[in-house]
């Protein structure tokens, strides 16, 4: 069974270390320096980082053919501490178990 879920991780990966630089340098340069250039451009950098880490629904469809079954979990909202997050992304992107149909 194949989902329909693409991976972005190269180019995610990418514009997070560019923007984590980019914040750090604003907070750096602009806000302890007073270089508001550097700020404005820490403060966008801020607002990229916000908006990449919101969640969108998956959606994911597949056809079921007779006797198979669909198990739904929900792993609720990402921890917010760096190991459990990685913890969590390990189980959210996990291979699911076969379960067979009961009937």
């Amino acid at each position: 069974m194949a989902s329909g879920r693409a991976d972005d991780g190269g180019a995610r990966g990418l514009v997070d270390r560019l923007t984590r630089a980019a914040v750090r340098r604003g907070l750096r340069d602009g806000l302890m320096a007073g270089d508001g250039r550097w700020l404005a451009a820490g403060a966008f950098a801020w607002l990229v980082r916000f908006l990449m880490k919101r969640h969108e629904p998956e959606v994911v469809t597949e056809r079921l053919r007779p006797g198979e079954s669909l198990l739904v979990t929900n792993l609720g909202r990402p921890p917010r501490r760096r190991k459990s997050r990685r913890e969590w992304e390990r189980a959210r992107q996990a291979e699911p178990v076969a379960v067979p149909a009961t009937e």
